[in-house]
């Protein structure tokens, strides 16, 4: 079934990342509010949420950071894998909105039964403290060690 357009205009949510566990720069933390609330997003890369209510009749754009968004638009760098997470924070109001829309999708149930890819934290100190369970969430994008499926290297015999 396709979307119906509004007349509003989109806008893109006021987010910010306020820590990760895979840097060295701490980021600046902002308090948790009532009206905020801190996710921590284990995704490789972002995932954005286009029909998130604004409130007025329209919807506005949620995007979820990556690990790997740092990455974008740069020539060379180096793709974190599983174990790395970045703590988002947003209003609670499209946090709300986002679950009950899609609440239902792996990003939010996990993959295969595990952790999952959406997680919502009470504080950075949360964040922080469950570094070793956010390092288990799989998003289904990391990449196998060949040694883990029984893949031999050819040995290249120079004759």
């Amino acid at each position: 079934m396709a979307r119906t357009n509004t007349t509003t205009q989109k806008a893109t949510s006021a987010g910010k990342v306020v820590a990760d566990n895979f840097s060295n720069t701490q980021k600046k933390s902002a308090a948790k509010t009532q009206s905020t609330v801190i996710i921590a997003c284990t995704l490789a890369h972002g995932l954005k949420f286009d029909d998130v209510p604004n409130g007025n009749g329209g919807t506005k754009t949620i995007v979820f950071p990556g690990v790997n968004d740092s990455l974008r638009g740069k020539r060379d760098g180096i793709l974190l894998g599983k174990g790395n997470s970045v703590a988002f924070q947003i209003d609670k109001e499209d946090w709300e909105n986002i679950k009950r829309m899609h609440g239902q999708e792996a990003v939010f149930t996990g993959v295969n039964g595990g952790i999952p890819c959406l997680l919502e934290m009470k504080s950075v100190q949360e964040f922080r403290g469950r570094e070793d369970e956010l390092k288990e969430a799989s998003h289904g994008l990391n990449p196998i060690d060949p040694e883990s499926v029984n893949v031999e290297e050819v040995k290249n015999e120079e004759g």
